[in-house]
């Protein structure tokens, strides 16, 4: 098991060694601010996150175990656990805790939309207006949600779902051709080979290095050997 802190600081004396001192100081500033993070109430939800960042995936369920226990859940703390069961593999945990992180987001904007009402009706319009503020500044659910799910569904081969996913971020982000990729290949998994295609041919289009990426998937092998896909990936 490797500590973050002790990395971090491995990592800086490396870089000296290096001459690479700007880089060293970041590490070391990491370090320092992982110290100052001891005495904070949310400590194990960023000592999850530091774990995450070294690749202690194992330590980092544990640190945030601790801080669910201890600490009120929070749309947050769920989408961080669906990232490390997705990162241990543990594909039917990540999608129980995306789900939770969503409900978790409905639940908190349908509090404090109610609360804004419960003020009016009792002409307390100062304590709405913060409520109404609360609403207004919480953060829709965003893209990185969407894609974490997406994969994971993949993965559990509910392709449907896992398209639904990547079609939500492309309303909204319709040349991503990161996304558009995921999407080739879920529908090309749910049956849809023709579509896949065309998502494909769209994707490389946008970004031409994606080609490299396309030839060395092993989950469009079964279409390797067809003229069409050898066209969009430039074989």
């Amino acid at each position: 098991m490797v500590e973050p802190k002790e990395y971090w600081a491995q990592k800086a004396e490396e870089l000296k060694k290096d001459g690479k001192f700007e880089e060293a100081i970041k590490m070391l500033d990491k370090v320092q601010e992982a110290k100052r993070e001891e005495k904070e109430d949310d400590f194990w939800y960023k000592k999850a996150i530091h774990y995450c960042e070294v690749g202690e995936y194992e330590q980092a369920k544990d640190a945030l175990d601790k801080d669910l226990d201890k600490n009120q859940k929070s749309y947050d703390s769920f989408f961080l656990m669906g990232k490390i069961f997705y990162k241990l593999k543990k594909y039917e945990e990540s999608l129980e805790c995306y789900n939770k992180a969503s409900e978790e987001y409905s639940s908190k904007h349908l509090r404090n939309s109610n609360k804004i009402q419960q003020m009016k009706n009792v002409h307390k319009f100062e304590e709405a207006v913060k409520y109404s503020d609360l609403v207004y500044q919480q953060k829709e659910i965003d893209q990185e949600y969407w894609y974490q799910k997406g994969m994971v569904l993949f993965k559990l081969e509910k392709f449907n779902e896992a398209s639904s996913c990547f079609e939500t971020i492309l309303e909204t982000n319709p040349n991503n051709p990161k996304i558009l990729y995921e999407l080739a290949k879920s529908e090309l998994f749910a049956g849809s080979k023709q579509k896949a295609l065309e998502i494909l041919e769209e994707s490389c289009t946008l970004d031409p290095q994606i080609k490299d990426k396309l030839r060395m998937d092993i989950d469009f092998r079964k279409i390797a050997e067809e003229k069409e896909f050898q066209t969009i990936t430039g074989l």
